[in-house]
């Protein structure tokens, strides 16, 4: 049986944290959509390095998860140090906290689709 949403997600994420992005991207299809764009498993890649080098302690916490067939609607709290450019935000040096909500779709074990918001950094 094959893994539901839920679980590919809380694994992807794990595996970031964990700085191990050759398992985190093995859980993404080699062709994936990230917010309505054809994305590569480098594309994810070259994004989750943006992340940390602006976040080196990037934290994300699932506060929900709601599965439906092959998605998954997250809301997570995420938390950190700004201390270089996250996503054109200028590096403050404070430490964050913000919310947000994603929506992932899988098939066979793998995220094949990805929509997110997130509250702006303070």
């Amino acid at each position: 049986m094959t893994e539901g949403p839920a679980a590919v997600v809380r694994a992807i994420i794990a595996a970031r944290e964990d700085n191990d992005l050759d398992a985190g991207l093995r859980r993404i299809a080699s062709d994936s959509l990230d917010q309505g764009r054809h994305v590569s498993r480098e594309d994810w890649r070259r994004k989750w390095e943006h992340m940390l080098t602006g976040c080196p302690d990037l934290e994300v916490v699932t506060e929900h998860s709601v599965e439906n067939g092959e998605w998954v609607a997250n809301r997570y709290t995420i938390r950190g140090t700004h201390t270089g450019d996250f996503f054109g935000q200028t590096p403050t040096g404070e430490r964050f906290e913000i919310h947000g909500m994603d929506m992932v779709r899988v098939r066979d074990g793998q995220l094949v689709e990805h929509w997110a918001f997130a509250e702006p950094l303070p």
